[in-house]
């Protein structure tokens, strides 16, 4: 139970890694390039839009090996000086204003080719040209993607390939970023783009993007939380059946009690709190067993779901929810036993054999 709540802070903070990638608040996709002065005029005008950036998506094919029809990737190209995107950095570092013919590849590229590093040269067809790259940094990226995106600079990338200040997409950042301005200036700027003829192939919003991504993540905790509350029901099952033996065997003393005066309370108070207590040190046996359960959860089902281990997260959410759990489980199945000890007479207890 405490490691499924930990796995949904780690699917969490996988949403907040991928974000980082996807700062703008609506992203437009062109059906080919548009010089960004135009469509960045257009924008300029529409209430709510505060900035806009236009980014170069360019495709590529990795010349290496003895494959002759090499391996086809992505580039990726923003500003040297956007600020809408925050990478993770696995080694190296990230494009800096006035790098040339440097890129950042990722996690999908090393996965096909592990033996890449910071430094390495790569030769890439591109536009019917094959120039070098080097290698200045890796970042990592959940998910899978296909092909794998090499981030390189707008303003070299552009020129290399005969792109200059064209543009195939428009990260664009609105005043307010909650979900109802995005949309509201989304619809404002299709119907723009539509008017001057401009062809969009998709919009993307921030806010969806991260909705649509939960809730696929939220199916599989249900789920996981639901497999953990029934195997949490069994134990308390077996927890019911070991307090009815503690009272079956503990007849006589209940008999003793009962004669010095104890209370139907007084005994049902005392087979409640054992219970209790059985399961708050249960709980804290949990906690640790929780932390390589956890690191295993995120371990197969990162790799299964994202192709990369997740990063495991432990959080007091999953920890404070079981031990109201334990306790409420742990009462429940102590009550039954403790009704029945506190009904025992004392003639019923002492002439038990």
């Amino acid at each position: 139970f405490i490691a499924v709540y930990n796995l949904w802070a780690s699917f969490d903070k996988v949403m907040q890694d991928i974000q980082g990638y996807f700062l703008a608040d609506i992203n437009v996709a062109f059906d080919r390039g548009y010089r960004f002065d135009k469509v960045a005029s257009v924008t300029e005008n529409i209430p709510g839009v505060e900035s806009a950036e236009g980014w170069l998506e360019y495709p590529g094919t990795l010349k290496k090996g003895d494959d002759e029809a090499g391996t086809q990737i992505l580039f990726v190209a923003p500003p040297s000086t956007s600020t809408l995107i925050d990478p993770i950095i696995s080694t190296g570092r990230w494009l800096q204003p006035g790098d040339e013919n440097a890129i950042v590849i990722g996690n999908h590229l090393l996965n096909i080719f592990p033996e890449l590093k910071v430094g390495d040269w790569l030769t890439i067809e591109a536009n019917g040209k094959e120039t070098d790259w080097q290698i200045v940094g890796t970042y990592s990226m959940p998910g899978n993607v296909s092909p794998p995106l090499l981030y390189a600079n707008y303003e070299y990338l552009s020129s290399l390939v005969g792109e200059t200040e064209m543009a195939y997409s428009l990260r664009i950042t609105t005043t307010q970023h909650d979900p109802e301005t995005q949309k509201r200036v989304n619809e404002m700027v299709q119907s723009a783009f539509e008017a001057q003829g401009i062809q969009i192939r998709s919009t993307q919003l921030s806010a969806d993007f991260i909705r649509d991504q939960k809730s696929q993540t939220d199916i599989l905790v249900y789920f996981m939380l639901v497999m953990a509350t029934l195997i949490a029901i069994v134990g308390g099952l077996g927890l019911m059946g070991t307090m009815s033996i503690n009272v079956l065997e503990r007849t006589r003393e209940i008999g003793v009690m009962r004669a010095i005066g104890a209370s139907n309370g007084d005994i049902q108070a005392i087979v409640i709190v054992e219970g209790m207590v059985i399961g708050i040190v249960s709980w804290m046996i949990s906690i640790l067993i929780a932390i390589p359960i956890t690191n295993l959860l995120c371990y197969g089902v990162g790799m299964a779901i994202l192709t990369a281990p997740m990063p495991a997260v432990y959080g007091l959410s999953g920890i404070v929810a079981w031990l109201i759990f334990t306790i409420v489980l742990g009462s429940l199945a102590s009550a039954l036993p403790a009704r029945r000890a506190s009904k025992l007479t004392v003639r019923d207890t002492l002439a038990y054999e």
